[in-house]
Order: structure tokens, then C-alpha cells, then sequence
């Protein structure tokens, strides 16, 4: 009886190491600029939708919603880092709005897909209250908003539209 509850005690402290193992590891890997919180965290469970774009005030603001399982939001990563290269040192912020619900599977894409700027993992509540404002029934979505806070655009064009690097040169 013994030797099973060591050999438990064993199995589940190799996996919690590995489970750190991963979670530091994607960690490490994060592109320079990369800001990530999880807002299923204590310290930000209070945080709204609307605090979140209060935050970036000042700036035009490109919303991307997407999730790691979502192929075309993978997809569009890489555009949406070549607009921030374009936009480097502009009043632009590129916000990255994951519906994960697995935060390590949210870490590792981000790492994965070298996403820079503004990463938050959703809880229930903030993806209750951008549904209510834009009805995201499908990701990719993305929604640009002017220096004011005001949404000009609830579907804007996805990051490899050439003509989205026009709506939001036009905000600055």
C-alpha cells in the first residue's frame, strides 16, 4: 500500500513539474514587447472591458479577438506583426483579446506566434461585456477605436487587408 501512494505522490509531483516546466518555458520565449495578463488572475478579476480600453487612451486601438484553436486567427499573426513594425513608435496599440480557456494553451500560442503588444486571456465577465457591445459570433474579429475611445469601426478589415494600414493611418 505503501509503495502505490509513493508511486502517486511520484506520478503527480512529475506532472506539476512539467505543468511548470511548459508555463516557464513559454514564458521565457515571449517576444521583446509582449504584455500578458490574464484576467482570470485575482489581481485583474475586477478589471472590465471598459478599464481595458480606458488603459490605451490617446491611442488608436486595434482590437483582434481570436483563440489558439482558431487557425485563420493564427493565421492573420503574421500580418498583424508586420503592421506593428509599420506603426513602431506611432500612437497605435495592437490589442490581442483571447477567449482560451486553457491559459497555458493562450501562453504557448503567444509565444509560439511571437505575438508582441497587448495580450489578455478574457474571464466570463469581459467576454460577456464585449459580446454585448460588438456580438462576436465569430474570430477572427477585429474592431478599431480612435484616440478618443470611440468605436469608428466594429469590423474592421483583418490585418492582411493592405486597406486597414489606410483606416488606421487616417485615426492618427
Amino acid at each position: 500500500m505503501k509503495t502505490i501512494k509513493l508511486l502517486s505522490l511520484a506520478f503527480v509531483l512529475l506532472i506539476s513539474v512539467n505543468v511548470l516546466a511548459q508555463v516557464n518555458s513559454a514564458e521565457s520565449s515571449y517576444s521583446e514587447g509582449t504584455n500578458m495578463i490574464n484576467l482570470n488572475d485575482a489581481e485583474y478579476a475586477s478589471m472590465s472591458f471598459e478599464n481595458i480600453i480606458d488603459k490605451y487612451k490617446g491611442k488608436v486601438i486595434y482590437l483582434d479577438f481570436w483563440a489558439s484553436w482558431c487557425r485563420p486567427c493564427k493565421n492573420e499573426m503574421p500580418h498583424s506583426l508586420n503592421m506593428q513594425k509599420h506603426f513602431k513608435g506611432k500612437d497605435v496599440v495592437f490589442l490581442y483579446l483571447s477567449s482560451d480557456r486553457d491559459a497555458n494553451a493562450w501562453r504557448n500560442s503567444v509565444a509560439q506566434l511571437k505575438i508582441t503588444g497587448e495580450n489578455y486571456l478574457v474571464n466570463g465577465k469581459v467576454h460577456n461585456e464585449y459580446n454585448n457591445l460588438f456580438d462576436v459570433r465569430y474570430i477572427p474579429r477585429y474592431v478599431l477605436i480612435n484616440k478618443d475611445g470611440k468605436v469608428v469601426d466594429a469590423n474592421a478589415k483583418r490585418p492582411s487587408s493592405s486597406e486597414i494600414i489606410v483606416d488606421i493611418e487616417n485615426l492618427l
